[in-house]
């Protein structure tokens, strides 16, 4: 007998051999014991930076949007320089993603910047 026969046996399932679970109170551990969060923040200028640093030296990751200030050219370059300047600091990561979000990754996560594709 193959390991494929295994699979085509006509054996019935009795419904009864299985208990319905709630899955309601499990799902409400697995969020009060996350240490980790993404957490999503808009950028329209220096004043958010001070908050978005705390979150990642708390350890959450930033998906920080840019679009409302990609239009100050000064602004947004020292954004990014201070955001890189703490990415570096605490051995986290910064990179785009496309021209309007930047991902901010805590101490220890890095972003692999490879994409998967299908058939590879």
């Amino acid at each position: 007998m193959g390991i494929l026969d295994k699979f085509k046996t006509k054996e019935k399932v009795v419904i009864e051999d299985y208990e319905e679970l709630d899955l309601g109170e499990y799902e409400a551990e697995i969020g009060e014991k996350a240490s980790v969060f993404i957490k999503v923040a808009e950028i329209t200028g220096l004043n958010e930076i001070p908050r978005i640093k705390k979150e990642i030296y708390d350890g959450n990751i930033i998906v920080a949007d840019i679009a409302f200030i990609r239009h100050d050219k000064l602004t947004l370059d020292r954004i990014l320089k201070d955001l890189k300047q703490l990415a570096d600091e605490i051995n986290g990561d910064i990179v785009g993603l496309g021209e309007e979000y930047i991902l901010v990754t805590p101490t220890g996560i890095k972003v692999d910047r490879n994409k998967i594709r299908g058939g590879k």
